[in-house]
């Protein structure tokens, strides 16, 4: 008897753990679906005169520009869009964004998903002090060292406008498995160099 209420006991948290494990990846994809930019920040209105599309960015193609995360084994082309379904394909350019070669206060905000179609940013939370980032564009190697990393609101549209100096900003996120805030990681723009095939992404500054 005490054997047939374990096989029971066990059958039923068998198909619990199967349920949660079909179950739980499909609430988050339902949950990324409803939001305007999926895994993205500025899910509010956004502030007028403060972003805006420029001629560069008009005329950039998915693919164009390639992220090299040595720190995350990470080397992905960049989509063209930050929408449900342009993420599905990987990491995309913000429509408001700047392709690495605009002027010396450029800001190229790139989104991307943590937990699922890919999971390219999944551990985003650990790049950290001396880590470099690096964006391939147009022949040259765009190099950008860790400055820092933040969480902000969903509607936070100032992470992705103009800092002053030329930067990437990677956005996803928090916590993992939820929509309910962003993980904002920069990096300060530190060289250009000309790009070869046996061009080598450090992981690090070792200046």
């Amino acid at each position: 008897m005490k054997n047939k209420k374990l096989g029971n006991f066990l059958l039923g948290a068998g198909a619990l753990l199967l349920f949660a494990a079909v179950l739980i990846p499909l609430w988050r994809d339902y949950q990324y679906s409803k939001m305007p930019q999926s895994g993205a920040v500025g899910t509010g209105q956004i502030p007028e005169g403060k972003l805006v599309i420029t001629a560069q960015r008009r005329n950039y193609r998915a693919e164009d520009l390639m992220l090299v995360i040595p720190k995350l084994e990470l080397e992905v082309t960049v989509q063209n869009g930050t929408d449900y379904e342009t993420l599905k394909n990987g990491p995309g350019l913000y429509e408001y964004a700047q392709v690495p070669s605009e002027g010396e206060d450029g800001n190229v905000s790139i989104a991307g998903h943590r937990d699922i179609y890919g999971s390219h940013f999944y551990a985003i939370d650990t790049i950290e002090e001396g880590d470099l980032i690096y964006l391939v564009y147009q022949g040259k190697v765009y190099v950008y060292e860790y400055e820092k990393t933040e969480i902000v609101e969903p509607n936070d549209w100032s992470v992705i406008q103009s800092k002053g100096y030329p930067c990437v900003t990677l956005t996803s996120c928090d916590p993992i498995g939820t929509t309910l805030h962003r993980i904002i990681v920069t990096g300060r723009r530190t060289e250009i160099v000309d790009y070869s095939e046996n061009f080598e992404f450090k992981p690090k500054n070792d200046k």
